[in-house]
């Protein structure tokens, strides 16, 4: 193609796109932060002749990717990025346009019925320069888009040396009539977020309205799920988008986490009408660039996207066999402190007792796996083996019928004689007339490439009662090693079967705790800083997998253990916020969290793996009646997929 073809298709595209401008751009709008009605656009050629394009976001999913796509300009997003924050020779300068006519904005007893944000691109401006660019940017879009008359309101942001920041660029706007707000404020004006996007990624498939969990068994790996109610478990999906509130530390966002899977809560379909009007359809999502896009796809688009999206094959230790005696999870007892020989969840404890010491993490002891493999002798092997070799000709229903038998005949089976009786020494000697815990402890959970939330029983006991009920308990607690949901998340990360084994943690239980808690620990990518997030509620009321329309106590632990940014407060009643002798304990907290997050990343590295996770934690917090409390952790496990950009 010749050059002046190319200018000339080029003007063409050009035309045809300003015609657009003046035109109904109502199609093009999107919800940003879950809750404010957007439009995504750029100006370009800013030195020269400028222009501003306010464009589909379903068709081209960024900036850069507009100017090639749909201005025939052929640069890569680096040299855009260059061409945007370098103010002296800038090309382009992408912005956002957020539609407050619905509930307009006060300030200073004026209306705002729109409002306009610059996209950072690290620009090199001084405040002046800014301030002008903005103020040109304002008169361009609404010269060019006739329904944003008046005056927009700036959309800045609160930080404190940045050159899009309230402090820096507020007063300079002010001297040009123009009134700046927070993002965080026109969210709370729109009430706050509609729709929550959990766990950011895209998803392709059949868009599927699931109204209880009788429908759960109808899903599949190809499906987006829109549930009424949050299952207790969710199989393996396209994605999740639930129309009741989650926690980011819930045991489903964790799945989500693990899985490589979108996940969205929304407080109703009214607050999507795009996502209702498309029940039944194969449809992709995508939530990046803080727009949430739905469109609907072919079947032949579809298919290319689950076979170049396939989850990645998690392999796992192989089970050691060689220990059946209780093991104390103290530093005398290393040797047998390892993930193939008492499962990761009993691995990680020992590591964050030694650690921190019984001063925030109880005395606990370990089962091996041997016990466990020598129980399946007695008849559930030969149950096993024969599922395996048939669960490819199998459909839901027959598979989930045979994990049903292994369950039984494993429950029916007798643990050994020489573990009972090792253990009962231990709960006799150290927690005679309390309670236990007996947690599982898999070579198949708690991993980083695998953490498997919520998978396996857990299960109390009270030592006072009999060698029969302790035995019951165990036989439980192994028999979940088999549950469908267990099953169907290993079938869909393609661990082998064969090779899974359980142990089990035992420990201290907490009773009448005064809060309990989840601790997300999570590094920046380049500056190795970490941001400490605490979910917590009082009481037993969980976090992990809370009521309908709970909500916790969400916030940042920063230096000293002050709260730094409150997410949310918990409807049910104060563990931290409010309460002075509580808050005391926020800064070993986040001292101790750090500690166990750098502890876990090392032992990582060690290994040879060099990739950066973040570290969940749970903990519980105890009031003696003297009124003083008490921190303990009493899990931790690394994630995948959970690290802030920078």
């Amino acid at each position: 193609m010749s050059k002046s073809l190319s200018y000339l298709l080029t003007f063409v595209m050009s035309l045809a796109l300003f015609e657009v401008s003046a035109q109904d751009i109502s199609k093009y709008k999107f919800l940003a932060y879950g809750a404010l009605p957007a439009w995504t656009g750029v100006a370009v050629d800013w030195s020269t002749t400028s222009k501003v394009y306010i464009y589909d976001p379903k068709e081209t999913r960024g900036h850069a990717e507009f100017v090639n796509k749909k201005l025939g300009r052929t640069i890569t997003f680096k040299q855009f990025k260059t061409l945007a924050s370098i103010s002296k020779t800038r090309q382009y300068l992408p912005f956002f346009v957020y539609d407050l006519s619905a509930k307009p904005y006060m300030v200073s007893d004026k209306k705002y019925t729109y409002a306009i944000r610059v996209e950072d691109y690290s620009y090199d401006d001084t405040p002046a320069s800014m301030t002008s660019s903005i103020q040109k940017l304002t008169q361009l879009i609404s010269t060019t888009y006739k329904q944003f008359k008046g005056k927009p309101l700036i959309v800045l942001n609160t930080k404190e040396k940045h050159i899009l920041s309230q402090k820096v660029l507020a007063p300079l706007l002010l001297k040009q009539q123009l009134q700046s707000v927070t993002a965080m404020n026109l969210i709370k004006h729109f009430n706050g977020f509609k729709v929550e996007v959990l766990n950011e990624v895209v998803a392709v498939g059949r868009l599927v309205y699931v109204k209880n969990e009788k429908n759960l068994t109808e899903l599949s790996s190809k499906d987006i799920a829109i549930f009424e109610h949050i299952p207790e478990r969710v199989p393996p999906l396209a994605g999740i988008i639930t129309l009741e509130p989650q926690t980011p530390l819930s045991h489903v966002n964790l799945l989500a986490k693990n899985r490589k899977t979108l996940n969205v809560s929304l407080t109703s379909l009214s607050d999507w009408p795009e996502l209702k009007a498309k029940i039944g359809q194969i449809v992709e999502i995508n939530p990046k660039f803080q727009k949430l896009i739905i469109k609907t796809v072919t079947s032949d688009y579809a298919a290319k996207f689950w076979k170049n999206n396939q989850p990645q094959k998690v392999n796992i230790p192989n089970p050691e066999l060689t220990f059946e005696s209780t093991i104390p999870l103290n530093k005398h007892f290393k040797q047998y402190q390892k993930v193939n020989l008492i499962g990761a969840k009993a691995n990680n404890y020992a590591l964050i007792h030694e650690l921190l010491g019984e001063e925030y993490v109880l005395p606990a002891y370990a089962i091996g796996f041997k016990p466990y493999m020598d129980l399946l002798a007695q008849g559930a092997d030969k149950e096993i083996n024969f599922f395996l070799s048939k669960k490819s000709t199998l459909n839901k229903s027959d598979r989930q019928k045979a994990l049903a038998r292994i369950r039984s005949v494993i429950a029916k089976s007798t643990p050994s004689v020489a573990m009972l009786e090792s253990l009962r020494g231990i709960l006799n000697k150290y927690y005679a007339g309390k309670k236990v815990k007996l947690r599982s402890s898999t070579n198949c959970e708690d991993l980083p490439q695998f953490n498997g939330a919520g998978l396996y029983t857990s299960k109390g006991f009270n030592v006072a009662d009999n060698d029969k009920v302790l035995a019951e308990k165990i036989t439980k607690v192994y028999a979940s090693l088999w549950n469908d949901e267990a099953f169907e998340e290993r079938e869909y990360f393609g661990i082998d079967h064969k090779k899974v084994a359980m142990a089990i943690l035992v420990s201290p239980a907490f009773v009448d705790e005064y809060a309990n808690g989840v601790i997300l620990v999570t590094p920046h990518e380049k500056s190795g800083n970490v941001d400490v997030l605490v979910n917590t509620q009082p009481g037993e009321n969980e976090v992990a997998n809370p009521k309908k329309n709970d909500k916790p106590e969400a916030f940042l632990v920063g230096q000293n253990g002050v709260v730094s940014s409150v997410k949310s407060h918990s409807n049910i009643g104060k563990v931290f916020i409010g309460n002075e002798q509580a808050s005391l304990l926020l800064k070993v907290l986040r001292i101790n969290a750090i500690k166990v997050h750098q502890a876990l990343m090392n032992r990582q590295k060690e290994s040879g793996d060099k990739q950066l996770y973040s570290t969940d934690i749970e903990f519980k917090v105890i009031k003696n009646t003297d009124g003083q409390y008490f921190l303990y952790f009493k899990q931790a496990r690394l994630l995948r997929n959970h690290i802030l950009p920078e």
